[in-house]
C-alpha cells in the first residue's frame, strides 16, 4: 500500500477519493454555464416570472448568471435541486405534479444544452496530480454531491475518466454530503476499508463527510478554515499533491 506524505503527515492509504467542482474542476466556469442554460430551459418551460422565482431561489443572479457557490444550484444534490425548482414553479400557478413534471424537463434540457455546447475545465495542475498519484499506485474515485451520470460525462469530457476505479454520485445513496454515505459507499465498491481511504475536497461539507466516514486521512484545497470543519491538512489545489 502507498504512502501519502504531505507537510509532516503521512498515511498509509489505498484509495483517494475527490470532490469534483471547486476541487478539480473549475466550478465558477461550469456553473455558470449551467445557470444561463437552467434559466432559459424554465423560462421555455413556465414562463420568464416563473424562472426569476427559481433563480431567487437556486441562488442565480439572472442578468448575469453568477452563481451563490453556497446556494442550491452549487451545493445541492440533484434531487434537492429539483425541488427547489418545482417549488419555485409550484409559486406560479402550476400543480405540484406538474411542477416537478416541468422542472424534470427543464433540467434535463438544460444538461443537454450543456454537453453539446461547454467543455469544463480541469485547474492547473490537476492532471499532472491526478497521473502522479495513478502511477504511484493510488486507486482514485470521485465521490460529489452531482449526478452520477452526468458526473462520469465530465470526466471523459475532460478525458480523466481512465484515472478512477470509481464514481459514486448523491443519486446513488440515501443522504449527500456532510453525510458520509457517498464516501463509504465507494470505499465499499473497491473493498476499501474507510481507514485505508483519504477525501479530498474543497467544501467544510466534504471535510465533515470525510471525517465522520473515519478516513485516515482528510485534505482541504483552497480555505484554510476547513480545518475547523474537520480537514487534517489544507492545500492551496490538488496541484500539490505528490
Amino acid at each position: 500500500m502507498p504512502a501519502l506524505r504531505i507537510d509532516e503527515i503521512e498515511a498509509m492509504v489505498d484509495l483517494i477519493l475527490f470532490d469534483i467542482d471547486g476541487t478539480l474542476v473549475d466550478d465558477r466556469d461550469r456553473y455558470w454555464s449551467l445557470a444561463s442554460a437552467r434559466l432559459r430551459a424554465i423560462s421555455d418551460a413556465a414562463g420568464r416570472e416563473a424562472a426569476l422565482t427559481w433563480a431567487k431561489l437556486v441562488g442565480v443572479n439572472p442578468d448575469t448568471y453568477e452563481v451563490d457557490l453556497a446556494g442550491p444550484l452549487s451545493k445541492a444534490p440533484r434531487r434537492d435541486d429539483l425541488a427547489v425548482a418545482a417549488a419555485a414553479l409550484y409559486q406560479h400557478d402550476h400543480p405540484w405534479h406538474k411542477a416537478r413534471e416541468l422542472a424534470q424537463k427543464a433540467y434535463d434540457e438544460a444538461d443537454s444544452v450543456q454537453a453539446q455546447g461547454y467543455t469544463p475545465k480541469l485547474y492547473s495542475g490537476a492532471h499532472e496530480a491526478l497521473t502522479r498519484l495513478h502511477q504511484a499506485g493510488f486507486r482514485l474515485g470521485v465521490a460529489t454531491n452531482g449526478e452520477t451520470r452526468i458526473t462520469s460525462g465530465v470526466l471523459k469530457d475532460l478525458k480523466i475518466d481512465r484515472f478512477f476505479d470509481v464514481v459514486v454520485g448523491a443519486d446513488m445513496v440515501v443522504e449527500g454530503k456532510p453525510a458520509p454515505d457517498m464516501i463509504l459507499e465507494a470505499c465499499s465498491m473497491l473493498d476499501v476499508e474507510p481507514g485505508a481511504a483519504a477525501y479530498v475536497g474543497d467544501q467544510p461539507t466534504d471535510a465533515q463527510a470525510g471525517r465522520s466516514a473515519g478516513l485516515a486521512l482528510v485534505i482541504g484545497v483552497g480555505d484554510p478554515g476547513l480545518k475547523d470543519a474537520g480537514a487534517d491538512v489544507v492545500l492551496k489545489s490538488v496541484a500539490e499533491l505528490t
